[in-house]
């Protein structure tokens, strides 16, 4: 990039975050032990505290412990088929299915063909009662590249779809569901699949470089990527980047449209609720102490005039 673009780019970047400044926050979590990996279910949001072993229910005026692993490292949850819902255990590396009231009902530890899986991170739910995931590898910009996305199926085949990542983090279906997003955090872009009508993916190119959008710096640390994705019915795409503490917003075009920033370092995920007026973020404190309190949001949308009004 050129240093006239990157000016640009730059200035384009001040004037997101000025357009963000005022933008509506509520706090709805003030002590949450590393908080990921939000769902909409209904008027409920559940949400995993990787720090705590917990997966968290938000009903409007209050959370709720619903599940807890010892040694799970929860950092993901999805709709599951039924009344029970998926969980991602990053550190134990398993897919766990559990019902509304806490119990366990499943543990998955390996693929359809009988291949274990690593450090599950993300998820989405498709329309079909799918779950695309990430298994993102480990987190390390020294550690060989390992990340994919594989396919939790609604009659529970579980299937690889994607490799070659580094570090496979969130992920997100277009309004359509044709498109997949896939963070690719070690790398700071966003990766782009078709959605085949089977569920399987190809056409991998680069939806954007982070740094095209947000500009270059040199200073940050190497961890400091794109985590979780969410996408509104418009078609715009949030980013949570982690160690940048900021949610940084795109079109479907891949233009910046708005950066809401957070006092906590590490942003995780978000989801769109309230037919897309409202986003639910999670906000850790700190990387190396998973225990230590982050806060929970919820915050007005503050790109929300150039969404479509839908539901959740």
């Amino acid at each position: 990039m050129s240093s006239k673009a990157a000016l640009v780019v730059a200035l384009v970047a001040l004037a997101a975050v000025a357009q963000a400044a005022t933008t509506e926050r509520t706090v709805v979590n003030p002590k949450s032990q590393y908080p990921e990996g939000p769902v909409v279910d209904g008027r409920d949001v559940y949400y995993a505290e990787m720090g705590s072993d917990h997966v968290m229910r938000w009903d409007g005026a209050a959370n709720h412990i619903v599940w807890s692993r010892p040694g799970c490292g929860p950092t993901s949850v999805a709709r599951g088929t039924g009344d029970t819902l998926v969980v991602l255990c990053d550190i134990e590396q398993v897919l766990v299915r559990i019902d509304k009231q806490g119990k366990t009902v499943a543990v998955i530890d390996k693929d359809s063909y009988g291949q274990p899986f690593l450090t599950p991170n993300a998820s989405i739910n498709d329309a079909k009662g799918g779950i695309y995931w990430s298994a993102s590898g480990v987190f390390s910009p020294t550690a060989p590249v390992q990340g994919g996305v594989l396919y939790l199926a609604p009659d529970g085949k579980l299937t690889r779809l994607a490799d070659g990542i580094h570090y496979s983090n969130g992920v997100a279906l277009s309004p359509d569901g044709k498109l997949l997003y896939v963070s690719e955090h070690l790398s700071r872009r966003i990766l782009l699949y078709d959605v085949a009508p089977d569920g399987s993916l190809s056409g991998t190119r680069v939806f954007l470089r982070l740094d095209d959008v947000v500009g270059a710096d040199t200073k940050r640390g190497w961890e400091v990527g794109p985590d979780g994705l969410a996408m509104d019915h418009a078609g715009n795409l949030y980013i949570a980047e982690y160690g940048g503490g900021r949610l940084i917003v795109v079109g479907p075009d891949a233009r910046l449209k708005a950066i809401v920033g957070f006092p906590e370092q590490f942003t995780t995920a978000a989801t769109l609720m309230d037919g897309d007026r409202k986003i639910f973020v999670t906000a850790p404190a700190s990387f190396e102490d998973p225990q230590a309190y982050g806060k929970v949001y919820l915050i007005a949308n503050p790109v929300f005039g150039s969404v479509t009004v839908g539901r959740n």
